[in-house]
């Protein structure tokens, strides 16, 4: 399953993925995908491919059902669509949507007072 989630974000897709709990894995190929277990086996997991593109995220999701089922092959069970994804992507959706958002301007933050020091706050 794939999703856009559009920015500004104030974080980059690396990073939001590993605060959700995804941990970097990277192929024979050298590219870098996340991957986090359903449950508190290996499998199944979710695995993820990102690219920050656009200003937003693209969010690449399936799940593993099992590994590799001979050696030297990367072709394993994985659910594209279904319950498990479509609550994951959910999850991370609501997560992202989170971290949209605009930083105050100058003219919202509040006025520092300036600092008296120990002294300056006993005899004021």
């Amino acid at each position: 399953m794939k999703q856009f989630f559009a920015g500004p974000l104030r974080d980059n897709a690396r990073n939001i993925l590993r605060r959700m709990g995804y941990g970097e894995q990277r192929t024979r190929a050298g590219q870098i995908s996340y991957v986090k277990r359903v449950a508190g086996e290996r499998f199944p997991r979710y695995h993820a491919y990102i690219e920050d593109t656009n200003g937003g995220i693209q969010v690449n999701l399936h799940v593993d059902q099992k590994e590799a089922s001979y050696e030297g092959g990367s072709a394993h069970a994985g659910e594209y669509v279904g319950p498990l994804v479509e609550a994951e992507m959910r999850r991370i959706s609501g997560f992202v949507e989170s971290l949209k958002g605009t930083t105050p301007s100058p003219s919202s933050t509040p006025t520092a007072e300036k600092k008296k020091g120990f002294w300056g706050t006993l005899w004021s």
